[in-house]
Formats: C-alpha cells, structure tokens, sequence
C-alpha cells in the first residue's frame, strides 16, 4: 500500500495532523476515523488502519499533544471531542465507524453519545477504563490522592529526557510490553520519537496526562448507556500488568477486573459485544495486531 497522505486542519490555532488510507469517500464502503491511546502516535495503528483501507476509507488521527499535532501544553476531554468533531466535519463529511484505542476508546463513547448522527458503529480497544479498587474507600484518603494526582500531574515539565537513541527506546518499549518483537518495538520506536534541538525524545507532550485530571470519569456509564450505534468492545486479558504498574511501590492491587466486572460495562451499552483478547495486555496493537485486526474486519463486516 502506498504511503498515507497526510492531512491537517486547524482547531482554534492547534493544527491536528490527520493520515488518510484507502479508497475515495463514497466508493462503497463506509468511512473509518481512528483514534490511539495517551502517550502514543496514530502511525502505530497503521497496520489495522491499512487492512481496514483495503475497503474503507480511513482517517488516522494524532490526537492533540502527540504525534505530529501541535501540542499546546493543556488538555481536556472537550477539546479531544471537539478536535473529532472538526475532523468530521471538515475532511469527512459523513458518518463513520469510529475505532479507538484506551484514550481514543474513551472519546469515541463520548463522541458517539453526543453526536449519534455520526457514529455508525464503534470499535472500543481498552477503553472502558481501570478496574474498580484504585481508590481507597476512605473519603479521605480519596481526596488526599486526588490532590497528589493534581499537583503531580499538572507539574509536569514540557522537557523530557532525552534518549540515548532509538534502540534504547525499543528497549524501553519491550520492558514495558514483554510481548512485543523487537522487530516491531524498532519501527514502533521510530514512529514513536522526534529529534528535537539536535535530541531525541518521545513524540508526545508529557503533560497530556493532565486530560483526567478534574474529569468526571464516574460519568462515563452515563455515555456508554446512550450509544446507540453498534459497538465491538475489545479488552487484552493481560492488561491488569498496565494497570497494576500505575499504583506506587507496595500496592497489592493486582489490577485485573473482579469476576464479572467488565461484562457488566459491556451491558451498559444498549447494543454491543466483548470480544477478548487472550494473549494481550493494555497495548493490545502491540501485543496481538493480526488478532486484533481480525476482530476489526470482523465486526465491520457483520455490523456495518
């Protein structure tokens, strides 16, 4: 497949860096807009977006913050959602079927909710958020914590550490994600990084974390019940490790869902479907991409 051609538009000044696959809109098949996770780049779903683009035409977002879209320094849940929007409207122009990985996942419930004219169907990866138990049950203890989590966040410096080179960060992408290749942690490296001021460094603004901050997370069953669309919600078993590594050090919260617990999500959605990915964590397109992209033809096959 040839190389995506990249697109750009402009939300309030923050210019948002789209990749667009596939056929021409209205060949048939119905347009895709894929959205990736927190502290990563839309080039690292490419190999699901460019099966889908063998039949859908397909949008390929970096989120505000990372990748190649500006990266303003502030981020909130409205502006993810009104930075879908703009995409929509200005460079796809219909209804599409909506794919998004764990902070993708969380604007796309969102997004479908709000605007259902333009959600056809939903691909939900990772995105329904940690398991129960975080939080102490203390009120408390939950105000202390909620207070850390703002200091800390919101202190965050613009300047990372710089990295050695890429194959460090291949290394740090498979310590992080024991089942990756490292054939596939060099490209996702490459993809995953920028030279800046003559250093390299990840390419996504660290602060992006800030997002959660202050959000109404306890909100989302409230969207998930108003999707209307059909919905594929994918989850990687494995994912308590990703979670469980966000606790400080001598936590015993494993970070895996109570028997039942995700199921019950699922059925918060008027119509929508688990399907499980076995030998996957948190980062299930790093983990398990052909499974993963099988799953996404599956459901756009069946549902659309």
């Amino acid at each position: 497949m040839s190389e995506p051609l990249r697109l750009a538009v402009s939300a309030n000044g923050v210019k948002l860096n789209i990749y667009r696959l596939g056929p021409e809109l209205g060949d048939g098949a119905p347009p895709v807009v894929m959205l990736h996770g927190m502290r990563d780049v839309g080039m690292s779903l490419l190999p699901v977006a460019e099966a889908v683009a063998e039949k859908h035409p397909v949008f390929l977002m970096d989120l505000r913050g990372h990748g190649d879209s500006d990266k303003p320094g502030g981020y909130a849940m409205v502006q993810l959602i009104y930075d879908l929007h703009l995409v929509m409207r200005e460079l796809v122009g219909a209804p599409a079927v909506l794919f998004g990985h764990s902070l993708g996942g969380h604007v796309v419930c969102r997004f479908a909710a709000l605007f259902p004219d333009q959600a056809l169907g939903a691909i939900v990866v990772e995105g329904l958020g940690p398991p129960a138990g975080r939080a102490p049950e203390e009120m408390a203890a939950r105000l202390q914590m909620e207070g850390e989590r703002i200091l800390g966040s919101l202190s965050i410096p613009e300047q990372q550490r710089p990295l050695p080179n890429v194959e460090f960060a291949a290394e740090r992408l498979m310590a992080n994600n024991p089942r990756l290749p490292r054939e596939r942690a060099m490209k996702l490296a490459r993809q995953g990084t920028r030279a800046r001021d003559g250093q390299l460094e990840w390419n996504f603004d660290p602060r992006v974390q800030t997002v959660f901050v202050g959000s109404d997370t306890d909100a989302s069953e409230r969207y998930w019940s108003s999707v209307r669309c059909p919905v594929s919600i994918i989850a990687g078993d494995l994912a308590g490790e990703y979670w469980s590594r966000a606790m400080p050090a001598g936590s015993d919260w494993t970070g895996d869902f109570a028997p039942g617990e995700l199921e019950a999500r699922v059925a918060t959605f008027p119509d929508a479907e688990l399907v499980r990915m076995p030998r996957s964590g948190h980062m299930v397109h790093f983990d398990e991409p052909e499974r993963l992209t099988e799953a996404t033809l599956d459901f756009l096959r069946r549902r659309l």
